[in-house]
């Protein structure tokens, strides 16, 4: 690639200039002002100075090598299709009887095991006076908190079998049973995005904004692909993220092996007579946003005018698991103020401690929808099961 500058008077001014010599793909690089200098620099205006990247030639194909591309690209995807068809499961159903309960916890007699093997020693896992006089209770407890859980949700769990009259004869299968149930209460049941096959000159728009490095690029991927080789439905990319080259590469890339298109655009104007565009050839338009810092209130407000000049936007919020609790919740903070939105949890691959999801939706009421656990594409991602999790948090892995 090649780099070029162009100095205007404001930085949409500049970006006019790149856009109208170089075209929709160039790369914004950087952007920052110029102050004037010498004698008289005190009487000129500072300037803005854009840096862009684009392909020194815009890369033709040649007919004679078409049908040999088109030969490579099917047996490309060909391969992608086999391998999903065999690694994604159909959606399981989200609530389960009592019944099923006790068949997926086969290893109630393990934890039972536990039990009693924290009963004979004096030793816990959690530093200071022990929070229930019950062992089985303790013993719960301690178990929830080391899967970063709060104390506070913890407490909630435990307060129905808390309030059994005969606690000194607990069942360990009602413990599991009640407590289960109330996770699964609290997860609630995933919300998942829905696409059908649609009429002409619509297309269901579907944006994805979070932090920078929490995976957006990669989620998109895989939830496209699924949307292509299962539903067989047609997809659009547009990214607004043209700050890192490697982004709008990266999904350059991926379009290419799915057959889809891509369209690169900078500001509100751009994004509306994108999806004018794809909108007639797409059932579902996949919408890539840069990184934004929750403690930036200016970029977050920039991200809010691009969202409400898309219409009918499906928002999803995507966050890393591995992100400190208290910053996960400062983020949906920050985030809720610009806009309504599921969570995609990302990199459940990097940790054995899934109790902030847990915590989350306890205290910010917001919908779950989908987790990776993985790089592969289209393998690592699937709808967030509240039953998976409730085992895991109480150690049935």
């Amino acid at each position: 690639m090649k780099m070029k500058k162009y100095e205007a008077t404001t930085e949409q001014q500049a970006i006019e200039m790149v856009k109208n010599e170089l075209g929709m793909d160039a790369i914004i690089l950087n952007i920052k002002k110029t102050q004037p200098k010498g004698l008289f620099a005190f009487f000129r205006k500072a300037k803005v100075e854009v840096t862009a990247a684009y392909e020194d030639k815009p890369v033709i194909k040649e007919q004679k090598s078409e049908k040999e591309d088109k030969t490579e690209k099917d047996s490309f995807n060909k391969k992608l299709i086999e391998k999903s068809s065999q690694d994604i499961k159909k959606i399981a159903q989200q609530q389960e009887t009592i019944n099923e309960l006790e068949k997926k916890l086969s290893d109630t007699e393990i934890l039972l095991k536990q039990v009693m093997q924290k009963l004979t020693v004096s030793s816990h896992t959690v530093d200071g006076p022990r929070k229930y006089d019950n062992a089985m209770l303790q013993f719960f407890y301690e178990k929830l908190i080391s899967q970063g859980v709060s104390a506070k949700i913890t407490e909630i769990l435990l307060q129905d079998v808390e309030n059994i009259e005969d606690l000194d004869n607990l069942d360990i299968n009602l413990i599991v049973k009640v407590v289960y149930n109330r996770i699964i209460s609290i997860l609630g049941e995933p919300k998942v995005l829905k696409v059908h096959k649609t009429e002409k000159n619509y297309a269901k728009n579907v944006v994805f904004i979070g932090p920078t490095g929490v995976g957006k690029t990669t989620t998109i991927a895989k939830l496209s692909s699924q949307f292509i080789f299962n539903d067989k439905l047609n997809v659009g990319f547009i990214t607004a993220d043209t700050y890192r080259i490697a982004a709008v590469e990266q999904l350059k890339t991926y379009a290419d092996i799915l057959d889809s298109e891509v369209g690169v655009v900078y500001n509100c104007d751009d994004i509306i007579e994108k999806i004018n565009e794809f909108k007639v050839i797409n059932d579902v338009i996949f919408i890539d946003t840069a990184g934004r810092s929750h403690k930036n209130l200016e970029n977050l407000n920039e991200l809010k005018s691009f969202l409400d000049v898309i219409p009918d936007a499906e928002v999803y919020l995507v966050l890393s698991i591995t992100t400190k609790y208290d910053d996960l919740l400062s983020i949906i903070e920050a985030y809720s103020k610009i806009s309504d939105f599921k969570i995609i949890f990302t990199k459940l691959d990097e940790t054995s401690c899934l109790g902030s999801v847990l915590n989350i939706c306890y205290e910010t009421g917001k919908e779950i929808s989908y987790a990776t656990n993985g790089q592969n594409v289209p393998d690592d991602i699937d709808i967030i099961r509240p039953e998976k999790i409730a085992r895991d948090l109480l150690g049935s892995r």
